[in-house]
């Protein structure tokens, strides 16, 4: 008869301690290296999703970029046509002073004087100026005042001073500064 104890090859106890040594063997080498590189590739996985995220939002926030600046250039395009022609100041001034004199000729006032002045900065930009004074009667100014708002250039009647002049024929004096925008790159 064979003994059965912890020195047989057959013993319940020696097969669970071996299983157990295995069990602890494979979760050591195998088990808990696949955990790691598991927990790493998760990791991965929350940063490329973040990173997704992110790049979508810039994706939202850059999407009508294109169209928004296409449409920016357009309306620039569109002022910039509507700027007096000239160089530098002292020739847009003279192209404006020749759209006033135009203007009070065909609303029927009389321009006694006329002049540039200096030029002055609008959001550091900078205008033509000039001075007029005109005589006539406050329907001509008003047809005046309609003719150059119905120009296409962009003109700023900066001053208007009306003194009304009494006597024997009765008019107005009116002294006028108007200014008009130069081209950024145009001398000074």
């Amino acid at each position: 008869m064979k003994k059965k104890g912890v020195a047989s090859g057959n013993s319940p106890l020696l097969r669970y301690g071996i299983l157990v040594i295995v069990v602890i063997l494979w979760y050591s080498f195998v088990w808990d290296a696949i955990s790691a590189k598991n927990s790493q590739l998760r990791d991965q996985i929350e940063a490329r999703d973040a990173k997704i995220k992110r790049l979508q939002t810039r994706i939202r926030r850059f999407s009508g970029l294109d169209a928004r600046l296409k449409a920016a250039q357009r309306q620039l395009f569109a002022l910039e046509k509507r700027l007096l022609p000239g160089a530098n100041p002292q020739i847009v001034a003279s192209n404006l002073q020749d759209i006033l004199n135009s203007a009070a000729a065909d609303a029927g006032l009389e321009v006694t004087t006329y002049r540039t002045i200096k030029g002055r900065r609008w959001k550091q930009r900078k205008l033509a100026a000039v001075r007029l004074t005109l005589k006539g009667d406050t329907a001509k100014l008003v047809k005046f005042l309609e003719l150059i708002r119905k120009k296409n250039g962009l003109i700023r009647v900066s001053n208007l001073n009306v003194v009304k002049v009494s006597g024997r024929n009765p008019y107005l004096r009116i002294n006028i500064e108007a200014e008009a925008l130069c081209k950024q790159g145009g001398a000074a």
